[in-house]
């Protein structure tokens, strides 16, 4: 599995280098005989109001070239196992953000997107198929759209007034691309493609941009204008 020079911690938001031996540590499983391997990556994060880890596993066939090393050999090595039988995130339990869930964000909202984040690590293709729902409650509750085909409500984001801007648009209808060949009935199947993880990834970081947006920062901007409002009146 692939792990960047800089990494963003998905609990606190601190950005830092990846470091052997301080915030990056690896380890390796093997079996050459049965051929498996085990790969875990734990990642902890270096801020001190932090200080939480991330962990990856990723489970496929014993690399040919490591064959005959010791295991000792082994550890502090990044690479990808061939054959993956499994890959994906064990910490944190889903990528979900908590704070997400206020009462400003509707419950079956939520639902839909703590459902997808959980189904990430499983399936991609169900986590995006749920992400799709997601997506479509979303624009219904926040725009107050008739119930119809997905496709066509993203549409009429562009004809409101004011319009929503076309690059969310556009993450809607990717979002709706990648997550209709589950969502629709077999008849109405015409391409069925894979979706990789790193594509559910961003479908789920779309949701969680919208969600703050359209149902947190409202309320956010409400508070701060009633909090505005009373020391403005204490003054007068």
């Amino acid at each position: 599995m692939k792990i960047e020079n800089k990494y963003r911690c998905p609990y606190c938001g601190f950005t830092y280098r990846t470091e052997p031996g301080r915030s990056l540590f690896t380890h390796v499983l093997a079996h050459q005989d049965a051929n498996v391997a085990v790969h875990a990556v734990i990642l902890v994060c270096p801020h001190m109001d932090c200080g939480k880890a991330e962990v990856f596993v990723d489970a496929g066939s014993f690399p040919a070239a490591l064959r005959g090393k010791a295991e000792s050999e082994l550890q502090g090595i990044r690479y990808d196992l061939p054959g993956a039988y499994f890959k994906g995130r064990l910490l944190p339990p889903f990528g979900g953000k908590p704070e997400l869930r206020a009462a400003d964000v509707p419950e079956a909202i939520y639902r839909d997107y703590d459902e997808a984040c959980r189904l990430l690590p499983v399936s991609a293709g169900a986590c995006v198929t749920m992400a799709r729902r997601c997506a479509q409650k979303m624009i219904r509750a926040k725009f107050r759209l008739k119930p119809g085909k997905f496709q066509n409500e993203i549409k009429t984001l562009g004809t409101l007034s004011p319009p929503v801007r076309q690059e969310i648009i556009d993450a809607l209808d990717s979002i709706r691309k990648a997550g209709r060949f589950r969502a629709l009935p077999e008849d109405e199947i015409r391409v069925v493609s894979d979706v990789s993880p790193e594509a559910a990834e961003q479908a789920i970081s779309i949701i969680e941009i919208l969600m703050s947006d359209w149902f947190l920062a409202p309320a956010e901007h409400d508070d701060r204008l009633v909090a505005l409002q009373l020391i403005l009146n204490k003054k007068q």
